[in-house]
C-alpha cells in the first residue's frame, strides 16, 4: 500500500508541476489516476497527504508556482555508492528530489538506508520500499511502526 501511495502521490505532483498538465482539476488527475488502477480511497489518501505536508509557498492563490529545478543542489553519489546503487534507483531519488518530495537530508536517508539493506546492488525496486518510511514518518494519520522497510514477518531486511 505505501508503495502506491508514493506512486500516486509522485504522479500528483509530477502532473502539478509541469507546465503543460499544471491547470488539471483534481477531478481530471483523480480520474487519469482510476484509469491507471488506483482506486479513489489511494488517491484522496495521496491528496490529504499532499495537503498535510506540502509547504504553502508551493501553492498561491489555488495555482502551482513554478519552482526553478536549477536551482539547489544535487546529491551526487561518491565512487563506492556509484557502484551499489543502480543508475535507475539513483533517478528515481532525483526526481523525487525535484519534484520537491525528498530534501537533500531524506535523499541521504534513503542512500545510508538503502546501503545498510540491499546488500550487494541497490535496484529501483529497493529505493521504492525506502522511501515510504521517510516521506510518511511522523506525518498525522500515518504510524511509522506500521511504515516499515523492513521483512515484518521473517524479521529482517529485504535483499
Amino acid at each position: 500500500m505505501d508503495e502506491r501511495l508514493i506512486e500516486i502521490i509522485v504522479a500528483i505532483v509530477d502532473r502539478l508541476v509541469d507546465c503543460e498538465t499544471r491547470s488539471e482539476t483534481v477531478e481530471s488527475i483523480t480520474r487519469s489516476l482510476m484509469v491507471n488502477g488506483y482506486n479513489a480511497q489511494e488517491i484522496n489518501t495521496a491528496f490529504m497527504w499532499l495537503y498535510h505536508t506540502v509547504d504553502e509557498s508551493f501553492f498561491e492563490e489555488g495555482r502551482i508556482i513554478s519552482r526553478d529545478r536549477s536551482m539547489g543542489t544535487v546529491r551526487i553519489l561518491n565512487d563506492f555508492e556509484r557502484n551499489l546503487i543502480t543508475p535507475e534507483a539513483y533517478g528515481y531519488m532525483l526526481q523525487l528530489s525535484q519534484l520537491g518530495l525528498l530534501d537533500n537530508l531524506q535523499i541521504e536517508e534513503v542512500i545510508d538506508r538503502a546501503m545498510y539493506s540491499c546488500g550487494d546492488m541497490v535496484e529501483l525496486n529497493d529505493v521504492k520500499r525506502i522511501v515510504p518510511s521517510i516521506l510518511l514518518e511522523g506525518i498525522p494519520g500515518f504510524h511509522p511502526g506500521l511504515v516499515s522497510w523492513r521483512n515484518e514477518s521473517e524479521g529482517t531486511v529485504p535483499h
